[in-house]
């Protein structure tokens, strides 16, 4: 199925719902299942843009590392259907339909110049998750590449975790040591 096509469609536990008695109500409404996802996703999404943010203040901030965005980490057009379907076409495009990109890519500071460069001639950072890792610039980044970062943000509350705040007890798969 194309990635346009997973996108907006739903799952069958989504769309259950049965017709009861007068069916001439819901006649006057335009039924589609299609529909873009819920709260629960964007709420992730956002925790995990948040996440990509932290971590790539962090690392700038270090000096010695420099880091930049990887993987798709924006949003698809939402103000027109076509711009929308497009966005998908071009990741597709790339290869990402069958493969998922690092969020965060994470090279030398003395390597800096040369990626800016790179990117520049790829048409920016907004431009990478559109290109073919086999492009002879996105390989000269990836050759540059120290290690790639997958962000992620846990939506636990570390308090209502069980054993919170307990202290450590020996583990006898460790040695009986407490870590």
């Amino acid at each position: 199925m194309h990635p346009f096509e997973i996108t907006l469609s739903v799952y069958i536990e989504n769309i259950e719902f049965e017709f009861r008695n007068d069916f001439a109500e819901w006649s006057s409404f335009l039924l589609n299942p299609r529909r873009l996802r819920g709260s629960d996703f964007l709420m992730r999404w956002s925790q995990g843009v948040w996440s990509e943010e932290r971590i790539t203040q962090a690392v700038n901030q270090h000096g010695e590392f420099l880091t930049i965005p990887y993987g798709p980490s924006s949003t698809a057009p939402d103000d027109d259907i076509r711009s929308f379907e497009l966005y998908f076409e071009r990741l597709e495009a790339a290869g990402l339909g069958k493969i998922k990109r690092p969020d965060l890519l994470v090279f030398k500071r003395e390597d800096e110049r040369l990626i800016m460069e790179t990117l520049e001639r790829l048409g920016g950072i907004s431009e990478l998750p559109f290109i073919q890792e086999n492009d002879v610039n996105m390989q000269a980044i990836l050759s540059k590449t120290l290690v790639g970062i997958e962000c992620e943000n846990s939506l636990w509350k570390g308090q209502l975790m069980p054993d919170y705040k307990t202290a450590l007890r020996p583990q006898r798969r460790l040695g009986e040591n407490l870590d």
